[in-house]
């Protein structure tokens, strides 16, 4: 059920996507079909409700953003790069750009409530690396999109975005939490 609604959704994002040949944000209204409940719709279930993970949520993102290769980080990297202790993670997305993008779309569901402000502090770690002066100099071009990312929450969801595309993105996150 939850692989039909993703590409459901993903779907209806690309189809209002391509209408005006620009990309757009996945603020996905129900079509009429959609809308329609079935008879296997017409019960709510948990499924049909719950919110997406961070690796589903990147998915919807690659399908509605162009974004430059994406590095997809492992526990080993987040450990080693930037003290992120995967197992303190339920499930997590850090996908970075290469040495010339800063862009990063990152989603860390913490696994225990306890552990929130310890990933917290990690993830404001990784966004004041980026912040460094060195850094900024470095991607010139890309220093404004990176003073302008912050780390932001949700339940038990970090996330972190640095794109041109980052409102977008953003309300996607924003949207699949919510199970909407």
């Amino acid at each position: 059920m939850k692989k039909k609604t993703l590409l459901i959704c993903g779907l209806a994002m690309l189809c209002l996507a391509g209408c005006n040949g620009e990309k757009q944000p996945a603020v996905a209204e129900p079509t009429q079909a959609a809308a329609a409940p079935t008879e296997e719709a017409a019960a709510p279930t948990e499924e049909a409700v719950a919110a997406l993970q961070p690796s589903e949520i990147y998915e919807v993102i690659k399908t509605t953003y162009e974004l430059p290769d994406m590095y997809e980080a492992d526990a080993d990297w987040l450990m080693n790069y930037y003290g992120i202790d995967a197992t303190m993670l339920s499930d997590y997305i850090f996908a970075e750009g290469d040495e010339v993008h800063a862009d990063r779309v990152i989603i860390l569901k913490v696994a225990d409530e306890a552990n929130i402000a310890a990933v917290e502090e990690k993830l404001n770690a990784v966004l004041g690396q980026l912040s460094s002066p060195e850094m900024l100099s470095y991607l010139p071009e890309q220093a404004d999109m990176i003073k302008a990312a912050s780390v932001k929450k949700k339940g038990d969801v970090l996330y972190l975005v640095i794109s041109p595309d980052a409102a977008g993105i953003e309300t996607i996150i924003q949207t699949s939490l919510a199970g909407q």
